[in-house]
């Protein structure tokens, strides 16, 4: 190879290495960008839902602690009056009713919004006592399937019940379903949530994309925020399930 042919080949390989280092270097810059913006999306995120879990559990809070003794006390001043007039005992009595009826309506707007429990006794305990509810006030069969407890920190904890809550409400206002199934176990390194239904099933994927609703989003959101993964299928006329994991340490009882 002669001097000049030499000078050539020397001038394409750097500048093939300059250019590797400038696309390098840029690539290094996007994934930077990216992790960024992943970071920043993933606080804002974190901010948004605790923000709301701190109205929620003031808002419970207050029906629980305030106005409920208040409807209470007013119920006792009312029972205290001497009524002799048949009339007047009757409308006392539906007035007790009324009250009866706000405070019972005010326990389940409490209990929707942040149940003792939850705080108190832990994830599985609460995920019982919502099913409970739920079979109580639902033509709709529930299930919740946990063979062991398991301690979960409360913030994750908050954020699996909420999803439970969500996907449960959604069934029962569209799925028409008759029988929903929520399970909860473990593997070595996964927390695994299943929520099935036997409902008209949906386009999970067009849902997602046209709602301008919190649901959905916020389960997707909560499960993004916990490193999750949501896994959902839908089959018309047979049923929607969900697949949640979640990679957390969790004991178990």
């Amino acid at each position: 190879m002669d001097a000049h042919a030499t000078n050539i080949y020397n001038a394409i390989l750097i500048s093939c290495v300059a250019l590797g280092i400038i696309i390098f270097y840029f690539a290094i810059s996007l994934v930077r960008h990216q992790r960024k913006n992943l970071e920043l999306s993933k606080k804002n995120i974190m901010a948004e839902i605790t923000g709301l879990e701190k109205e929620r559990a003031r808002i419970a809070a207050d029906l629980h602690d305030e106005l409920g003794p208040m409807l209470s006390a007013i119920k006792m001043r009312m029972n205290s009056f001497e009524l002799t007039g048949e009339d007047d005992k009757v409308q006392i009595g539906k007035a007790n009713q009324h009250i009866d009826d706000i405070l019972g309506r005010m326990r389940e707007i409490s209990f929707d919004l942040m149940p003792n429990s939850l705080l108190r006794k832990g994830l599985i305990v609460a995920l019982n006592e919502l099913i409970d509810n739920l079979n109580r006030n639902n033509e709709t069969k529930f299930r919740f399937l946990c063979e062991k407890k398991y301690d979960i920190a409360e913030d994750k904890a908050i954020n699996i019940y909420r999803i439970v809550q969500e996907v449960i409400q959604n069934a029962i206002k569209h799925s028409k379903a008759t029988t929903v199934e929520v399970e909860l176990t473990k593997t070595s390194k996964m927390l695994l949530l299943s929520i099935r239904d036997n409902g008209t099933g949906f386009d999970f994927e067009k849902t997602i994309q046209e709602s301008t609703g919190f649901g959905l989003k916020s389960v997707e959101s909560r499960t993004k925020l916990m490193g999750g993964k949501m896994f959902a299928q839908s089959i018309p006329d047979e049923g929607t399930s969900y697949n949640f994991q979640f990679p957390i340490d969790v004991t178990t009882l």
